[in-house]
């Protein structure tokens, strides 16, 4: 059973206003967790007063500090291990570096977690290692075939070609089929912004790894289609304002973080037919319930039809399929990313000024105490892709934390492997 017992208190842990006021909720939560009791709070709660919003409470033996890893390091190892999967080395370490990166701005879900996947993909043939992904027309408006290569190189193809475009004609649209995994959305958003473009993007997962149920229903029947908006900053932040989400409560990714780790999954985040969350991110992967959409048991409706909006847009400019039949397996990633060069309507300095303007506007709102930043006494309000640029800072600095189930799965790809010594040395 997943982990309940009791704890003391500590400045980590989260209660809800919702719970029996002689006891903290048993069940551990993160920052991410937005009730106790399957919906039913009232909607107060307490961040996480951690430095790393994913470090979770565990209880009894299991509860120790995660080691870090310097990025290079883990880098230099997903790199190994995706070459000895049978990828060619330039494009595992693509991969790899997109990985860490995922690491580095605190979207762990994203990260190296997924490189054992990566790998069983390359010998199952959901993953091609040699493919290339071909553009199959030119100018403003092109679409993208994947080949089932890479998604990390589906989508530096894509957003190579999406900027050339925007610059020419003031706006570009892209549309891609059959890729693989795309990895962080906000990755290909930051790469664009950073050229001083606007940018919008949908992604469908082709029909298949449906994940969500539609508002008032436990059966899955959509994939977790993230939306992602950027806007260039042009200087005006030390980051561009990025947003990229899933449409459910959280990504899936989320959940395979926790899968074997013994702790319950938020109540928030998952229904059954009966109503109940499911408990244990085991059941979930077994098939057990669904994800709720963004906006939970009460307003799920805005998930949902974000989630549809981006399964059709993403169908539509790229040219895969949409959902039709129940399909839990892995069909690719389908996606449409859309930029828009701002010069086209205004001016650098224009877009500058507006974008400090509203950050100055945000920040002056009175933080809830306790409700802010990342680390004790820091209630600052955050802006869209402030958090990962403080955590890519500071995990430059400090090291990656890993949790021990990512860390047990990465020794097992290494033993699988034979490549024990190229796994850094904090996590054997």
């Amino acid at each position: 059973v997943c982990s309940r017992a009791t704890p003391s208190f500590s400045a980590s842990m989260v209660f809800s206003n919702d719970c029996q006021p002689s006891r903290a909720c048993q069940r551990p939560v993160t920052v991410n967790s937005l009730m106790c009791s399957a919906g039913r709070a009232n909607g107060k709660y307490l961040p996480q007063r951690s430095p790393e919003r994913e470090t979770i409470w565990r209880s009894g033996p299991s509860r120790q500090a995660m080691p870090t890893v310097e990025a290079d390091a883990l880098e230099s190892f997903a790199r190994t291990a995706l070459v000895e999967a049978g990828t060619p080395p330039d494009t595992a370490g693509a991969v790899a570096s997109s990985l860490v990166d995922a690491d580095l701005a605190g979207h762990t879900s994203h990260g190296v977690v997924r490189a054992p996947w990566y790998a069983e993909g390359v010998a199952t043939g959901d993953v091609d290692p040699d493919a290339e992904p071909s553009v199959e027309s030119a100018g403003p408006f092109a679409q993208i075939a994947g080949g089932a290569a890479f998604g990390q190189l589906v989508g530096r193809r894509a957003v190579e070609t999406l900027i050339g475009a925007a610059r020419d004609r003031g706006v570009a649209a892209v549309g891609i089929r059959d890729s693989g995994h795309l990895g962080r959305i906000g990755e290909w958003a930051e790469r664009v912004a950073g050229e001083g473009l606007l940018f919008v993007s949908w992604v469908n997962l082709q029909g298949g790894a449906q994940r969500i149920a539609p508002h008032g229903s436990a059966d899955r029947r959509l994939g977790t289609n993230p939306l992602t908006f950027a806007v260039p900053a042009f200087g005006a932040l030390p980051f561009d304002p990025v947003y990229d989400g899933a449409t459910s409560q959280v990504a899936h990714g989320k959940v395979i973080e926790r899968d074997g780790s013994g702790e319950c999954l938020p109540e928030a985040w998952t229904v059954t037919d009966s109503g109940a969350p499911v408990e244990r991110a085991t059941d979930f992967e077994a098939g057990e319930g669904a994800l709720l959409p963004f906006g939970g048991r009460e307003t799920g409706y805005k998930g949902f039809g974000l989630a549809t909006m981006a399964e059709l847009f993403a169908a539509v400019v790229g040219g895969g399929p949409v959902a039709t039949d129940p399909d839990q397996a892995w069909r690719g990633n389908g996606a449409a990313f859309l930029a828009v060069d701002p010069a086209a309507f205004t001016t650098p300095e224009a877009v500058a000024a507006k974008v400090e303007g509203l950050a100055e506007h945000v920040r002056s709102a009175d933080p809830i105490d306790g409700e802010g930043g990342d680390v004790p006494g820091d209630d600052r309000i955050l802006l869209p892709g402030e958090k990962e640029h403080e955590t890519r800072q500071r995990r430059l600095e400090e090291g990656i934390p890993v949790t021990g189930t990512v860390a047990g799965d990465l020794r097992d790809l290494a033993a699988e492997q034979g490549t024990e010594a190229s796994l850094p040395e904090p996590l054997r």
